[in-house]
């Protein structure tokens, strides 16, 4: 639920004050308050709705607030739950927090201080779910979970990620040709690890430099112009966990300086800050560009390539592992068919030719995007996919339909009507409206408009 409108379940044995509460608590169009008398009746509601909070007394007959976080926290690891309670000890409000309770505040509490705890635990929601996702995974994630392919060149590629994985903080380069799965490495490499911090990705090519420092080691309020409330950086948010910095060679050399000077100190200044800041995150650099060339050019400093090229690899290009490519392309139509709900076609024999011949310059994101495409048409029985069409040729669009660049929409729609038509000629003409998500009508009107038969 959208964090500008909450909904809360207060669980509060003395009535009036749960009144009292849910009376100041509620806020018309932005905060709806149900009350649960007792642990037993919160846990009933919780199965039946939907809410993003759960404020609780401690103190209640039968299931106690400590009791019904354990249970709630079995069913639902990221819920955000606050304890309440009038008699606060510090033993109580440790196990408060060991059996999972997001915040264990004393009564009576600050209306206005607790909304905006709760909607600040509400919007760090999904990092939680993200770490719990990334702890359930720890000694259970595989190289072959994220490295698909049964070739030498990969299996060198999963034995470099199980090693560096086991190396605490050990910093990495991995070089490839843009698209063979580098940012798929340092992820695979990242969970092996079992770390437990997050998974922070920064493309340096993307951004300036000026916006890049900022994005990176984060700012001070007042720092700059625009500086309007302090702001922690990537680097900071990658603590405890892995920072991997893509497309390394398109940082700008004076920013090149300041994260020499992080990766020799493990300590970084926020923009406009004078206070070290301790990090504890490991680093993994990616480019398909020759940073020892660019050292020569004197665009890229030697020292900060030294530090960052502790353990390198090399991804390989698709186009030299054919058998690779047919392997991808059934991983990628499980995979997409299921992302889209659908069941998973199998592949035509010429698809499989014609993809193993093609020389694949976008690598593994090339592949997933022609699969991609093709399951987005595809219609019914064996799925053709086919590679890109080399610039103005014709265009593969799914099941055998070729469409030159350059066509306009009405042209491109007129084609794919009447290759579903030919292709499902005798079929109930219903049944060809609902493949291609329209209205009978509207099917109809199409084919005389485009004159694709009586």
């Amino acid at each position: 639920m959208a964090q500008n409108h909450l909904q809360l379940l207060l669980v509060e044995d003395d009535s009036l004050e749960a009144r009292l509460l849910k009376a100041n608590l509620q806020r018309p169009g932005r905060v709806d308050v149900e009350v649960a008398g007792t642990g037993e009746e919160a846990l009933g509601r919780l199965a039946r709705g939907v809410f993003d909070a759960v404020l609780s007394d401690v103190a209640m007959p039968g299931m106690d607030g400590i009791e019904l976080v354990r249970r709630v926290r079995a069913q639902d690891p990221a819920l955000p739950i606050v304890l309440m309670t009038a008699h606060a000890t510090l033993e109580r409000a440790v196990e408060g927090i060991r059996a999972g309770a997001t915040e264990f505040l004393q009564k009576p509490v600050n209306v206005g201080a607790l909304l905006a705890l709760v909607e600040r635990a509400v919007a760090e929601r999904p990092l939680r779910e993200e770490l719990t996702a990334a702890l359930g995974r720890r000694g259970t994630a595989s190289p072959e979970d994220y490295l698909v392919g049964d070739d030498a060149r990969l299996e060198a590629v999963r034995r470099f990620a199980r090693r560096v994985a086991s190396v605490p903080g050990a910093r990495v380069l991995v070089t490839g040709e843009s698209g063979s799965g580098k940012s798929v490495l340092a992820r695979a490499i990242h969970e092996l690890s079992g770390v437990t911090g997050r998974f922070v990705e920064v493309n340096c090519a993307a951004l300036p430099g000026s916006l890049l420092e900022s994005e990176l080691f984060g700012h001070e309020k007042g720092a700059f112009t625009d500086a309007k409330s302090l702001k922690r950086g990537l680097i900071e948010l990658a603590h405890h966990g892995t920072l991997f910095l893509d497309e390394i060679g398109a940082m700008p050399v004076e920013l090149q300086a300041k994260l020499l000077l992080f990766l020799e100190s493990q300590e970084i200044r926020r923009v406009g800050g004078t206070e070290p800041i301790r990090v504890d995150v490991r680093v993994i650099a990616a480019t398909n560009d020759d940073l020892r060339r660019r050292v020569r050019e004197r665009t890229f400093r030697a020292d900060l390539l030294y530090r960052l090229d502790v353990a390198s690899i090399e991804m390989p290009p698709l186009r030299e592992m054919p058998l690779v490519v047919l392997e991808l392309t059934g991983h990628f139509l499980r995979e997409l068919s299921e992302e889209m709900h659908r069941p998973t076609p199998p592949l035509l024999s010429e698809s499989a030719e014609a993809l193993a011949r093609y020389g694949w310059p976008g690598n593994v994101r090339e592949l997933r995007n022609a699969v991609e495409r093709a399951v987005i048409f595809h219609d019914g029985g064996p799925i053709e996919v086919l590679p890109p069409a080399e610039p103005g040729q014709a265009a593969a669009v799914g099941a055998g339909v070729a469409l030159e660049l350059g066509l306009t929409l009405e042209e491109v729609e007129r084609r794919y009507l009447e290759a579903t038509l030919e292709r499902h000629r005798g079929e109930d003409f219903e049944a060809i409206a609902q493949r291609l998500g329209i209205a009978r009508k509207t099917l109809w009107e199409k084919r005389k408009r485009y004159g694709l038969g009586a």
